[in-house]
């Protein structure tokens, strides 16, 4: 018989929050109202409240005095300062990875997500094989607290993608999602190598290409609000 997972009142406030955070459809900047929420969820305040806890421990909100909680504003310099941080996690994460792992079947499972990232059919589903790709550094690291640091990062992340995603999902050549392959491409053949310094140098690419994209597309989001 299949089992039904029950979803707790917060979960599903955090969830609905979360979500309309990360797909920018709530304002960068903009103050959330317990009351309000209470009365758009038809829930009391604590679960709004320990929803919005939630939300301030992955860093898209944040409390100020006499005025409550509000969504972050993310700035050129956020985006910045954010990849800079994660870059350094995903450094540590392919040193320990390719000290511990065997690089040859690393470098099998990247390959296998590259092959994913080439028939991906659109911006959404390139990200997710990009995550794999990372991801594959973090599981074989074998470090239990760098995988926490990844939790931590995942809120400011995901509003990171959906800037990124803009232009291919209104349209545009289609393949442009597509030439981030080759910095992963350099990634794979860097493991093969046992050449830590050109993972990091792959790494680092693909950072500074898709930043240009989030940049641009942050400035329109702030014109639009």
């Amino acid at each position: 018989m299949a089992l039904i997972k029950r979803v707790s009142l917060v979960d599903q406030v955090y969830e609905k929050l979360k979500e309309r955070i990360v797909q920018l459809k709530v304002p960068f900047g903009s103050k959330l109202n317990v009351s309000k929420l209470q009365e758009e969820y038809g829930v009391s305040s604590t679960p709004v409240r320990e929803a919005l806890n939630r939300l301030l421990n992955e860093g898209l909100i944040e409390f100020e005095n006499n005025v409550g909680a509000r969504v972050i504003d993310v700035t050129e310099t956020d985006v910045r300062q954010f990849q800079e941080v994660s870059f350094a996690y995903e450094m540590a994460a392919a040193r320990y990875a390719m000290k511990r792992g065997d690089t040859a079947q690393l470098a099998e499972k990247i390959y296998e997500y590259i092959e994913d990232y080439r028939k991906s059919s659109g911006v959404l589903e390139s990200c997710k094989c990009i995550k794999n790709i990372k991801y594959v550094f973090y599981k074989t690291a074998d470090n239990d607290l760098l995988l926490n640091k990844l939790e931590s990062l995942n809120g400011m992340d995901e509003i990171l993608h959906s800037l990124f995603s803009m232009p291919r999902e209104k349209g545009g050549s289609g393949g442009q999602y597509h030439s981030g392959i080759t910095y992963f491409e350099t990634i794979y053949e860097a493991v093969k190598e046992n050449d830590f310094a050109k993972v990091c140098d792959g790494l680092e690419g693909h950072q500074l290409w898709a930043r240009k994209y989030i940049l641009k597309n942050l400035e329109t989001v702030k014109a639009r609000n």
